[in-house]
């Protein structure tokens, strides 16, 4: 592979951004790299990742959201690969994937050379994106997206269906320095009905009912207008104010994981959900914390309980409530779950080693097409 265009367009930032900032610091020199981005944040980030190989171009997308602004994605994109006919593509998005789609009409074989990564339950047009490029390769971050029928399978995913698959997992670096467990609970998820926010609050409210404070903080970006509202007025309403706060995004959230005592991971099955990876859980275990963890999608089977983690049933409060106390009395117990998610990361998820796999796996696609 001499050439890689990397699709990581969309209007929003999120843990796919992430990933692909982190890629860029493992890619060979020698990679004729084009990373085509809208979100400022992700450009932004994207320019200090590391930098991109000394052959390497950022492209910027303006405008996905519309029909033209796609259109002229796409015929940029269809340039960029007239020009580069081995250029393999690492499709990141839903955008992405619609743009690469309405390239295909020009370029019908853009599907043998396409790797479309889907990241989560709320893809759309997927039966648009699947007919216009034959041929493409799916890439998964854990094997339960591909259990989950009715959405990928079986229509779209062999054997039933026209497309191979493969897991590739997110990934994580690790960082040095010192740790500590003396901070608050951190949650860290984008404002939408399936990150679990009322969940959470409703744990921390059974603890102050038990003349527990336990102070939490969530970051993240809006994603839900309307519900961002309304936590902040239950917030009020339960009279959290003292323990817990919702706040913004955080572009570079490593002081916050090297301060916290554990990460929460209260996500959902409905709305959205479950998560298909979860991310948040092995970028808290490169910071040696330990993860608390509703039981539902790949945190169910990211996170193996008592042993780098605690997992609770979905939607029970009194559960969570009562695991957030458990952490929050006991150090050590933080110590010894976090020290062993930071050796699963350590052997499984670390960034250079997981940017290799997707490498070759790119490779590999190349080779059988050939």
């Amino acid at each position: 592979m001499k050439s890689l265009f990397i699709l990581s367009i969309a209007s929003g930032y999120g843990g796919a951004e992430r990933s692909i900032e982190m890629i860029l610091r493992h890619l060979p020199a020698d990679l004729n790299v084009r990373v085509y981005a809208e979100n400022q944040l992700h450009l932004d980030q994207l320019r200090q990742a590391g930098g991109l190989p000394s052959n390497g171009k950022l492209i910027r997308i303006a405008s996905s959201a519309t029909f033209w602004g796609k259109r002229k994605a796409s015929l940029r994109l269809l340039y960029d690969c007239l020009m580069h006919p081995d250029a393999v593509l690492l499709i990141n998005t839903n955008t992405s994937a619609l743009i690469a789609a309405m390239t295909a009409k020009f370029l019908p074989s853009l599907g043998k050379r396409s790797h479309v990564y889907i990241r989560d339950f709320l893809w759309e047009d997927l039966d648009y994106v699947f007919s216009r490029l034959p041929g493409l390769q799916v890439l998964l971050p854990s094997a339960s997206v591909s259990r989950r029928l009715g959405y990928l399978a079986p229509f779209y995913l062999q054997p039933t269906g026209p497309a191979p698959f493969a897991v590739v997992p997110d990934m994580a670096l690790l960082p040095p320095g010192p740790v500590n467990y003396d901070g608050p609970f951190l949650h860290l998820a984008t404002v939408n009905p399936w990150k679990g926010h009322v969940d959470l609050m409703m744990a921390l409210k059974l603890l102050k009912d038990g003349h527990r404070e336990v102070q939490a903080r969530s970051f993240g970006m809006v994603g839900h207008v309307l519900l961002h509202t309304q936590l902040h007025q239950l917030i009020q309403t339960l009279g959290l104010s003292d323990c817990y706060r919702l706040l913004a995004y955080l572009p570079s959230p490593q002081a916050k994981f090297r301060d916290c005592k554990a990460v929460v991971v209260p996500s959902v099955s409905h709305s959205g959900g479950p998560e298909t990876f979860g991310r948040t859980v092995i970028e808290a275990w490169s910071y040696r914390k330990p993860v608390i963890a509703y039981a539902t999608g790949a945190v169910a089977d990211l996170v193996e309980h008592e042993v780098d983690g605690l997992l609770v049933p979905e939607g029970d409060t009194e559960a969570l409530a009562q695991a957030i106390g458990r952490l929050a009395d006991s150090p050590d117990l933080c110590r010894r779950l976090g020290e062993a998610g930071y050796e699963k990361v350590r052997r499984r998820f670390e960034a250079g080693a997981v940017t290799k796999r997707l490498l070759d796996q790119m490779a590999q696609g190349g080779e059988k097409e050939a």
